[in-house]
């Protein structure tokens, strides 16, 4: 999972209009996302301009693994899938 940089974005502002448009912008930048211990993106290219988007969810302070990881190929999806997780807590399964 290694970035050439990292960004950090609040609990919840995936939800807004700017912070949805914000997380676009850095996954398509090779951008690693973090968003506290909640959750965690990165994003490579694929083949035919493509990309596949991995997601971390629930970050284990005590053995620092993440409890969910799930991978979208579409950015779209993966924001719809982070967004539902940040207002109910539950993480949809992946592509």
């Amino acid at each position: 999972m290694a970035s050439s940089s990292h960004a950090e974005m609040e609990p919840g502002e995936i939800l807004s209009a700017a912070g949805a448009e914000r997380f676009r912008r850095l996954l398509r930048s090779g951008v690693l996302l973090r968003c506290a211990d909640r959750w965690m993106a990165l994003a490579h290219p694929i083949e035919d301009a493509e990309m596949e988007i991995e997601i971390y969810c629930c970050r284990d302070r005590t053995s620092d693994c993440w409890a969910a990881e799930v991978y979208y190929y579409s950015l779209e999806r993966a924001l719809v899938a982070l967004s539902e997780y940040e207002m109910t807590g539950n993480m949809p399964e992946g592509e």
